[in-house]
């Protein structure tokens, strides 16, 4: 038995390498070629660009690529009458796939630990490239730290205890300025700043003004004061995105501290469910091929196998879609806006089982 199980996990593993390597190198080739039409940025630099971006490629393509795998594997095995061999030395499709979910169930962790452990730090090299080297910005960064935010841009270096992008607002803003040699000429430290048409309303806070003929900063507090600064509200969406970078626990406190300071938080849960839902897809996709793979010779080809997984994949990735976005609106509590996907086709994939065997 344990030639047999090596046997059908040897032809699971090559089918699902094949799998990720092509869909892969096909979404990273429509992305290099998108972008390359469009001329904003020279070949090597959009190359560049985009190999750092690869490891969540990956990510993304596990799901479908174990769907592909499960449906080739079991169908091949059906074409080729091996399942009935199988089948009549007392193996049947139950020991077969339970081979070939241990075998997803181990591409699941490997796909958590990619997510918590190699694509944050690459997605941080991935954003530094883009404005250090294709916008041509060194003198931008962002951070979130556990407990701050760092962003830097120009001559200015603003340090945030939370941004609030749909109120346009900022708690604990602390800014400073410096001159073109980089000494510290001003500092500004606010419990709070809103936006508006006039520039950055601050309020309770206090000015430090820095000079060379005078050794001591000269500070001065107000109840409110009005800054007119080059960064909007838009300018620190940039936060928004930096969170992608963060991994499953600093996600989590990052939650939690934003929930503290009374803010919205139901973009951030999401994101942190969708993470852990987006590892387990690829079981629910093994579950989902197995009534679509056991058909005769005469039901289809490989041709027919392919396509109906891209259908399946399709519309599996619009429900998600719409999901997160429920959770995001609040429709629907964020973890089960990430996990309702699942659950759906997971009974959907047990029903259709079932009717098989009836």
């Amino acid at each position: 038995m344990r030639i047999l199980d090596r046997y059908l996990a040897g032809i699971f593993l090559r089918n699902f390498a094949i799998s990720v390597m092509s869909m892969s190198c096909l979404f990273l080739f429509q992305a290099l070629l998108g972008q390359l039409f469009e001329h904003e940025f020279p070949g090597d630099q959009v190359l560049v660009y985009n190999l750092l971006n690869l490891p969540q490629i990956i990510v993304q393509m596990m799901p479908p690529s174990v769907l592909l795998a499960t449906t080739f594997t079991l169908s091949g095995l059906t074409r080729t009458n091996e399942l009935v061999a199988c089948n009549s030395i007392g193996v049947g499709l139950s020991r077969i796939m339970a081979i070939i979910l241990s075998i997803v169930f181990m591409i699941c962790c490997l796909v958590l630990v990619m997510q918590d452990r190699i694509c944050p730090p690459m997605y941080k090299k991935h954003e530094a490239y883009y404005w250090r080297e294709m916008k041509k910005r060194p003198d931008f960064f962002v951070d979130i730290k556990q407990d701050k935010i760092w962003y830097r841009s120009r001559n200015m270096i603003y340090n945030l205890q939370l941004f609030d992008a749909k109120r346009a607002t900022i708690q604990g803003m602390s800014i400073y300025a410096f001159d073109e040699n980089f000494n510290l000429v001003q500092f500004i430290d606010a419990q709070k700043a809103s936006f508006t048409p006039a520039g950055w309303n601050l309020t309770d806070g206090t000015v430090s003004v820095f000079s060379r003929e005078d050794p001591f900063p000269r500070t001065q507090k107000f109840k409110t004061k009005n800054l007119v600064i080059n960064e909007t509200p838009h300018d620190f969406q940039e936060i928004e995105k930096e969170v992608d970078g963060l991994r499953l626990k600093e996600l989590f406190g990052y939650i939690k501290r934003v929930r503290d300071a009374g803010a919205d938080t139901k973009s951030y849960e999401v994101k942190f469910h969708s993470k852990i839902s987006l590892s387990f897809i690829p079981i629910i996709m093994c579950i989902l091929a197995i009534p679509f793979s056991l058909r005769g010779r005469r039901e289809g080809g490989a041709a027919r196998d392919f396509g109906l997984c891209l259908a399946i994949t399709f519309f599996y990735w619009l429900f998600f879609s719409i999901g997160l976005s429920l959770g995001t609106n609040g429709t629907v509590p964020p973890w089960l806006a990430a996990w309702l996907p699942s659950m759906v086709f997971g009974a959907l994939a047990m029903f259709l089982i079932a009717r098989r065997r009836a």
